[in-house]
């Protein structure tokens, strides 16, 4: 039965046309505490674009995801194994730094979660404790800079010191993605980022992925597939722990191979 759930559209820069990768995924498997949820999964991640993972709940997506910045580390009973490359280094050897890693790999999650401190401080964090900063002229200047990238700058110059948990639930999620790119990573994972938006909100996030893939790579998991349609050039589809097939947005949302893929995109299943 398993046999028939393996993908069978292998991912490359030959199959999908997209430029070189950033990552590239090879036999990722997962099983927390004995129930293994991927499997064999590889993945390209194309560079300075936007890779959409979709897929009914609890197919992986997440798990894949969290597998990227090892954030599965922290969960007891997590057994991860295979390959994910990156500057030619497989980041899931044990002897990976962890932190260094997720400086280069930024993470914005399902809900905004900004620390318990000014805006500005929020910002400055990262940039603070990895020693980007060489004085408190470049510190403001990373702050700033975070901020127009998250299009938020306008909306706080004037109150950076009030709390980052007063803002609406719309700029505390920029505020978190301006956190995550204030360290310079190379990779942005974004799980849900606008699961708890209303659709104003969510707007303004989808406009500003497709601004931030200028400079980031970046991965989505959404629950929406009309919002992969929208923002991504890549997209993966993932059902009971494997990718079934991934390539050109367009082609995935027109044009499938699978018919498990058709399935989901029809919603006749998910």
């Amino acid at each position: 039965m398993l046999d028939t759930l393996k993908a069978t559209t292998l991912p490359s820069t030959e199959v999908t046309g997209l430029p070189t990768p950033m990552l590239s995924a090879h036999d990722v498997c997962v099983s927390y505490s004995g129930k293994q949820a991927l499997f064999d999964v590889s993945l390209d991640i194309p560079q300075n674009e936007v890779t959409a993972l979709i897929g009914p709940s609890g197919c992986g997506k997440s798990t894949f995801l969290r597998c990227i910045n090892r954030m599965n580390d922290v969960i007891d009973g997590c057994v991860t194994s295979g390959t994910i490359l990156m500057d030619g280094r497989n980041i899931l050897e044990p002897s990976e730094d962890v932190v260094q890693l997720r400086q280069k790999v930024g993470m914005v999650f399902q809900k905004p979660n900004p620390f318990p401190k000014s805006i500005f401080e929020n910002i400055a964090y990262g940039p603070r404790i990895h020693g980007l900063a060489n004085d408190k002229t470049e510190l403001d200047g990373i702050v700033e800079v975070s901020l127009e990238r998250a299009g938020l700058w306008k909306e706080v110059k004037d109150r950076l010191n009030q709390p980052g948990t007063g803002l609406s639930g719309g700029q505390q999620q920029r505020l978190c993605i301006a956190r995550a790119i204030a360290v310079s990573p190379d990779v942005v994972l974004m799980d849900e980022p606008c699961s708890a938006l209303d659709p104003i909100a969510t707007a303004r996030i989808e406009e500003l992925i497709d601004e931030l893939r200028e400079k980031f790579t970046i991965v989505i998991v959404t629950h929406s597939m009309q919002q992969a349609a929208r923002v991504s050039t890549q997209t993966a589809f993932f059902h009971m722990g494997y990718v079934v097939e991934v390539g050109a947005t367009e082609k995935i949302f027109t044009n499938p191979e699978d018919p498990r893929t058709n399935g989901y995109i029809t919603g006749r299943f998910g």
